[in-house]
């Protein structure tokens, strides 16, 4: 079974069935440039990688694909992501 969503914090790892995935950084959104984040995941085989992701952008974790649906900034260099499964219906583009 799959969690309905992933949060993950700034400067934390959220752990996921025996992978993990941590928040490195975050650039919020300038001029009209869209927010980005970089998280670094291990998978349970140990594979380690970083990905720099958008909003919309998807990602692996243990094989379940994950897709970026929200970044929130609170207070300097304090930040949430929350990725939801990839097969959930993708927000309407206005």
């Amino acid at each position: 079974m799959t969690r309905d969503k992933l949060v993950i914090r700034s400067g934390q790892v959220t752990t996921i069935g025996a992978g993990r995935i941590g928040g490195v950084s975050s650039v919020p959104p300038r001029d009209s440039g869209e927010a980005q984040v970089l998280l670094t995941i291990l998978d349970v085989d140990g594979t380690e990688r970083d990905e720099g992701l958008q909003l919309n952008d998807t990602f692996a974790v243990n094989g379940v694909t994950w897709r970026l649906a929200d970044i929130t900034y609170f207070t300097a260099g304090k930040w949430a992501a929350v990725a939801v499964p990839a097969d959930m219906a993708t927000p309407a583009v206005e």
